[in-house]
């Protein structure tokens, strides 16, 4: 059960305007969550070529933390969540070289390009799916394509690509929890749907190769 309360919470601005979520208050998310189809797929896709071994990785949207537990032969992995729980569950598994970022990707006020480093693989499966606008998206996909190591990848998922949500606080009710903050998925707009031409136009303006011949995975190249 969800309350659709006006609850107090700390925002930020995109490039465009647009109010996000930005608060660092123990909000529940995906923490408890079972890994996604997608994050499979991309743990299956990285495990599978040696020439990802001992790599700089950026997770953005690092739910349950599967993908970190999961890689072994990585040199560090950032990951950036906009839930506290999700990453005072990640602190917990104490992994090496796994160090996790409060951060809403599409808020201007953005530690992506000022205070984190550069990477050989980026991994953001839902790539576009919850974008305020057009223009924070273009404008995070820029900044991806900058802290983007020459011969690194940006990996997102096909499917991902079909969905389009947003996020919004709401007070929930269970008899395990009680009265407890948590993040509400509700359908977003059809303009962050992407397909192949889509993909096609972003790695050309943004020069980059793209690379659409695995089933389920799709990935820009350096």
């Amino acid at each position: 059960m969800s309350f659709f309360l006006n609850l107090k919470t700390n925002t930020d601005k995109c490039i465009e305007g647009c109010t996000l979520f930005n608060d660092t208050s123990k909000f529940s998310y995906w923490e408890n969550n079972e890994a996604t189809n997608d994050e499979k797929d991309v743990i299956t896709f990285l495990k599978n070529d040696d020439l990802f071994n001992n790599k700089r990785i950026l997770h953005v949207g690092i739910g349950s933390s599967y993908i970190a537990k999961n890689l072994k032969n990585f040199k560090k992995i950032d990951g950036i969540s906009i839930s506290k729980n999700e990453i005072d569950l990640a602190k917990k598994y104490n992994i090496d070289n796994y160090e996790v970022f409060f951060q809403n990707k599409y808020c201007q006020n953005n530690i992506l390009n000022k205070d984190l480093s550069s990477y050989d693989i980026i991994i953001d499966i839902n790539i576009k799916s919850f974008a305020c606008c057009d223009k924070a998206f273009e404008n995070l996909f820029e900044t991806y394509s900058k802290i983007l190591n020459t011969n690194g990848i940006i990996i997102s998922s096909k499917a991902g690509m079909k969905w389009s949500r947003q996020i919004k606080p709401v007070l929930s009710f269970s008899f395990k929890k009680m009265f407890y903050k948590r993040l509400k998925e509700f359908d977003g707009p059809n303009s962050n749907f992407l397909n192949d031409n889509d993909c096609f136009n972003l790695s050309r303006k943004y020069k980059l190769q793209l690379d659409i011949s695995d089933s389920k995975l799709i990935i820009f190249k350096k």
